[in-house]
């Protein structure tokens, strides 16, 4: 990050309400108000910095610095006011893929992330289909620590390549896995409206962290979906979230308080939501085709593993839910057909998982062959 200090002096000022900080790119904002000469005859000096922002973690440090800002206190007045100082706790991600490694001290030893989010800062995508974050490079797309519930992480893309043992050598921690968005000590953000593909795990949620994941599309990884181990700190909430075609569990529970509702978890490899220790609440939800890879020869394909079968209970169910586009024909499209059994059949009559209906021919394009072609891809 390269700044340049720009002198400005104002009789007044016609300002606008902050903006997003856009990363990559050139950043202004008020640094500092000065006062000279003396009454009657007195000058007020503003004083802008004008920053260049390199990589999304320019942005995280630039607006976690606003917080504790020689400005802070008196920010809310002179906004109020009409002027602009640029002053925000929000990072804008420009279109485009975003891929600069970064090293982070975390209680497992140093660790390598494209970003760390800071307490109370939300990282917001342009666009969430072309505002992408790439850690094929690095073990973790972000990485949360000690991030309260008033840190957002929304409307972007984040994928990382099919490598799943990455940063898993001589740490002395087996479950340190990589993952697109990790949530390793006392970080509960709010996880909306994201899509993670193509990376290890999607989320791994351990410590006392108690992450809100809603509206969020995980696909195509290639172990679990989403991990679970942590200390009872609170509860885990995983709202309209679809966990389709990842290689390994769905939803893998080791311990914590977990809510599960209105998700669509189909397609995955091993179990839909396996439990080791404590039991989640599972409601509104379809598991539907999972645990194809190795089935136990008695039982069979098990959706649930460690818990009752709560297909027909709770508002739970197990149908094909129709995805538009499951075999990436024009780039995989997890809405579904608009007669899809998850249109409506949430709580109050939402939509199971993250998308509603969105094409209209409820054709089912999944072959006996598809998981062949799966274990292929990480063999």
């Amino acid at each position: 990050m390269r700044s340049v200090l720009v002198t400005v002096l104002i009789c007044a000022l016609a300002g606008v309400s902050s903006a997003d900080i856009p990363v990559p790119g050139e950043y202004t904002y008020l640094d500092s108000i000065n006062v000279t000469g003396d009454p009657p005859d007195t000058n007020v000096v503003w004083v802008w910095t004008e920053v260049e922002l390199e990589s999304i973690q320019d942005g995280i440090n630039l607006a976690e610095s606003f917080f504790t800002h020689p400005l802070a206190d008196r920010i809310p007045e002179l906004e109020d006011q009409g002027v602009d100082t640029g002053h925000s706790d929000e990072v804008l991600v420009r279109g485009g893929t975003h891929s600069t490694v970064h090293f982070f001290h975390t209680p497992d030893g140093r660790r390598t992330a494209i970003c760390q989010m800071a307490d109370g800062v939300t990282l917001r995508g342009a666009d969430r289909r072309n505002s992408k974050i790439d850690h094929t490079g690095a073990q973790f797309g972000v990485l949360c620590l000690t991030a309260g519930e008033e840190t957002v992480i929304t409307n972007l893309t984040i994928k990382g390549g099919i490598g799943r043992d990455r940063g898993r050598v001589d740490d002395g921690d087996p479950r340190n896995l990589v993952a697109g968005i990790a949530c390793l000590v006392d970080a509960s953000p709010l996880i909306d409206e994201v899509t993670i593909q193509e990376s290890a795990t999607g989320i791994t949620v351990r410590g006392t962290s108690t992450p809100v994941i809603t509206s969020t599309v995980i696909a195509r990884g290639s172990h679990h979906g989403i991990y679970v181990q942590t200390e009872g700190a609170g509860l885990l909430t995983i709202d309209h979230v679809t966990l389709v075609q990842n290689f390994d569990i769905g939803i893998s529970l080791f311990t914590g308080e977990t809510s599960i509702t209105n998700c669509s978890i189909t397609h995955n490899g091993k179990n839909g939501i396996r439990v080791y220790g404590d039991l989640p609440v599972v409601e509104y939800c379809n598991l539907y085709v999972n645990d194809y890879i190795d089935p136990d020869p008695v039982d069979g394909p098990q959706d649930y593993l460690g818990m009752d079968n709560l297909e027909g209970q709770f508002g739970n169910f197990s149908d094909e839910p129709y995805y538009c586009d499951f075999v990436g024909a024009v780039g995989y499209d997890y809405h579904v057909c608009t007669a899809s059994p998850n249109v409506g059949t949430g709580l109050g009559g939402s939509d199971v998982g993250a998308y509603g209906g969105a094409c209209s021919e409820c054709v089912s394009l999944v072959e006996a062959s598809t998981w062949g072609a799966i274990k292929a891809l990480y063999r």
